[in-house]
């Protein structure tokens, strides 16, 4: 019998160096070779996928922002996964026909997924490399790991990893990314970890993806009486990449909060740009969309006294030096925060963030009503971080070698050993990969190197 290694898409680009990463790793831990078997979808046409689009037409669910959340296929939750996409789309923001379509579209592929994953000769695959997990590919993991079939994949705050579930159970996309408590925390981690997050507020351009990034100064007296600070954050791309809290975006979610902060006419608020607006080179155009969905916003509360919007990138460190240590941070699920919990700040986020939620960091909240009562707190009725617990984050998101941050991080390997900046690579990454031309010898070497970073992760 021939074993298969399952992947969710063609070997190209970085994928291929992933992809064969990851499946030298799986071959030397079985000791054995397998083939590739690329995911196939069925034929675009299924009379059970058509009549389930047509049952959620009919019972109006396509029409409801609660129940499009509700809809499942074959015991799948299948809405995050199809609404990721939807917003993907920028013009679903604008257009409720694009919007209507999008749904259509995009439910109607995973429930074609699922059928075309149910077909699949689960006993052959060994092991599965699923890419981009926060949309329709989040059905895969769900399928596999159900099945006990180790999972590669990459993420945020990761990088990539390897997950191996003990029960026939189905684990979604965040629960293989999200940062879970350590036990092996010690004074030593503590201090590297502070070290790491002072590093990160001095100097904001550490972050890989910030080097292109024009960072402005601001007028800091404008800022002296602000009661709550709101990060923005990207708008079109991994919608819902940690699940579900009452909120199918995060722009839905920024206007909300606004809103819902002005009802109190003593509450001043800053709303703080997403830095990749302001990303001139970055590698796609989702942020040129984020930013017109952010102008959206600066014009229909520009003339509100109560709201600052900087409409440029500013550093958060700046920022945070210069207000009271009274104010309240917002954040939906960002890593910002995380530099304001260090500085001593209260802060609110949702329980879905890169995070468990059993970590005490923020004023956390899990659904809308919950979240309108931490809104209504007052600074003096809302908690403190634990500082073990935040620093506990802080180790392991930016003192993992193998994580974004890492010298053993995937993109800094294929960097050295192309002798191409990190930089120029992140930022021309299409371009590079379609014209690269390696010797067999060269490739082999980059992806055991990669393939040795590889953690795996145990998931009851």
């Amino acid at each position: 019998m021939s074993y298969t290694f399952f992947i969710s898409r063609e070997l190209s680009g970085p994928y291929k160096f992933l992809i064969a990463s990851s499946k030298f790793h799986i071959e030397r831990k079985l000791k054995i070779k397998l083939l590739f078997e690329k995911f196939k979808r069925k034929k675009l046409f299924n009379l059970k996928c058509f009549f389930f689009i047509v049952g959620n037409i009919i019972n109006l669910s396509f029409f409801s922002t609660k129940r499009i959340m509700l809809i499942k296929y074959e015991n799948f939750d299948v809405s995050r996964y199809a609404i990721s996409r939807v917003f993907f789309n920028y013009y679903s923001y604008l257009n409720p026909l694009v919007y209507f379509f999008e749904c259509l579209k995009n439910f109607y592929l995973c429930a074609l997924t699922i059928e075309s994953l149910m077909s699949i000769k689960k006993k052959n695959i060994k092991a599965a490399f699923v890419d981009h997990g926060m949309y329709t590919n989040g059905l895969m993991i769900e399928f596999f790991t159900q099945n006990k079939i180790p999972i590669y994949s990459i993420g945020y705050p990761r990088g990539l990893f390897c997950a191996v579930t003990k029960k026939n159970k189905k684990i979604k996309y965040e629960e293989l990314i999200e940062l879970k408590k350590s036990n092996s925390l010690n004074r030593k981690k503590i201090t590297k970890a502070e070290k790491s997050i002072d590093k990160i507020i001095s100097k904001t351009e550490l972050i890989p993806w910030m080097k292109s990034v024009d960072f402005k100064k601001f007028n800091h007296y404008s800022i002296k009486k602000v009661t709550h600070i709101i990060y923005a954050h990207a708008f079109t791309d991994a919608q819902l990449v940690h699940g579900y809290d009452g909120f199918r975006n995060v722009f839905e979610w920024l206007e909300f909060t606004i809103n819902y902060l002005l009802k109190n006419k003593r509450n001043k608020i800053l709303i703080k740009a997403h830095p990749i607006f302001f990303h001139n080179k970055f590698p796609n155009k989702n942020n040129i969309f984020d930013q017109k969905l952010f102008d959206k916003l600066y014009n229909k509360y520009k003339d509100n006294k109560q709201v600052i919007i900087f409409k440029h990138a500013i550093k958060n460190g700046d920022l945070l030096k210069r207000i009271d240590k009274k104010t309240i941070l917002i954040s939906h699920h960002g890593s910002a925060i995380l530099e304001g919990l260090h500085l001593g700040f209260k802060c609110i986020a949702s329980t879905k963030t890169f995070w468990n939620k059993n970590f005490k960091l923020t004023n956390q909240w899990e659904n809308i009503e919950e979240y309108k009562t931490k809104l209504n707190k007052k600074w003096n009725n809302l908690n403190f971080c634990k500082k073990k617990d935040l620093y506990d984050v802080c180790f392991q998101l930016f003192c993992n070698e193998s994580g974004l941050y890492g010298k053993k991080f995937w993109q800094e390997i294929i960097s050295k050993e192309l002798e191409i900046d990190r930089k120029v690579l992140y930022e021309n990454v299409i371009k590079i990969f379609k014209n690269l031309d390696l010797e067999k010898k060269k490739f082999k070497r980059i992806t055991q190197k990669i393939s040795n970073t590889i953690l795996t992760s145990e998931l009851n």
